[in-house]
């Protein structure tokens, strides 16, 4: 842990010209008298850092040593920036991310702002609730702390979830919380924009389970709960295709249709994602979800059925 916030104070100061030994202390929560004996480390290691007394002064690095280029390149540290700067809004106040950005910003402090890269990690239904959501979460994990809240599932309905809050991923234009559910008694992933009335709970011991485990419980309960669909689709599909699909999960066909065999969940978003294809998509097999998607489609109409 010091050595990172040796780190850190070393591009603090090469970023800011000159920081006073009480902004330091601050700024990593420490005493005064931790920042005089860091300060000695970096002299001892060979970083000449020098200190002006009085008002407007404090520590600064001799105009001889340069730390540009230490960590990354000036177009590696631009490209990664343009996430960067995104996640910053998103989580707001974090010391892992202010860290992770003042070291690629002292790459680029030289530099014309001429990324060529702008990207919007927000959602276009929950923007103001997700910065509050992702803030929430990540202090739920750091430290140890139950989350609660309203999940709506597939069929529209709300359910009360209380979650040890494991991880937060980005995946497929969406964000998701993965934790140990108390309701299901296993690991599950909840996408955000369905999350209502987010809460801080108790605190709970951690389990010991890598990321690797988790995905692997995961996608076994997915397998557990899914069925294997064919679907054919027409040519005017095909380009599209990989928009929903992995590329090995679809063929095609001599007379230029496509087949796609896939895993899905067994549940009625299944049905309303085949009809969002409209007539550009045929159910193969199984014959049993044919039959279904046929009664599914009466019960749509019935309202129209004057």
């Amino acid at each position: 842990m010091r050595v990172d916030r040796l780190l850190s104070m070393l591009l603090i100061i090469s970023k800011k010209g000159t920081v006073t030994g009480k902004e330091l202390a601050e700024h990593f929560e420490v005493s005064i008298r931790t920042i005089y004996r860091d300060i000695e480390k970096l002299g001892e290691a060979g970083i000449p850092i020098a200190s002006i007394g009085g008002k407007g002064g404090g520590y600064y690095i001799m105009e001889d040593y340069n730390v540009d280029n230490l960590f990354l390149n000036k177009d590696e540290a631009s490209t990664f920036m343009a996430i960067m700067n995104n996640l910053s809004f998103l989580f707001g106040k974090n010391t892992t991310f202010h860290d992770i950005v003042l070291k690629i910003e002292n790459t680029l402090k030289q530099e014309k702002n001429t990324s060529k890269l702008d990207i919007n990690l927000s959602h276009f239904s929950m923007e103001n609730e997700l910065k509050e959501y992702l803030l929430l979460l990540n202090n739920a994990i750091e430290k140890n702390k139950l989350v609660v809240f309203e999940y709506i599932n597939r069929s529209m309905e709300y359910l009360e979830r209380t979650v040890e809050p494991f991880q937060i991923t980005f995946s497929a234009g969406q964000w998701y919380l993965v934790g140990f559910c108390k309701e299901r008694n296993g690991y599950r992933r909840f996408k955000l924009v369905r999350i209502k009335n987010l809460k801080m709970g108790e605190d709970f011991e951690k389990k010991d389970i890598s990321n690797k485990e988790i995905e692997e419980v995961i996608r076994n309960s997915y397998l557990t709960r899914g069925i294997t669909v064919t679907l054919k689709f027409t040519h005017k599909m095909g380009e599209q295709l990989t928009e929903y699909f992995q590329k090995e999960k679809i063929t095609k066909t001599p007379n230029n249709q496509y087949i796609v065999v896939d895993q899905f969940p067994y549940e009625e978003g299944l049905l309303k994602f085949i009809l969002s294809f409209g007539k550009e998509c045929e159910i193969v097999e199984p014959c049993y979800l044919r039959n279904e998607l046929q009664e599914y489609i009466k019960t749509i109409l019935l309202p129209y059925n004057d």
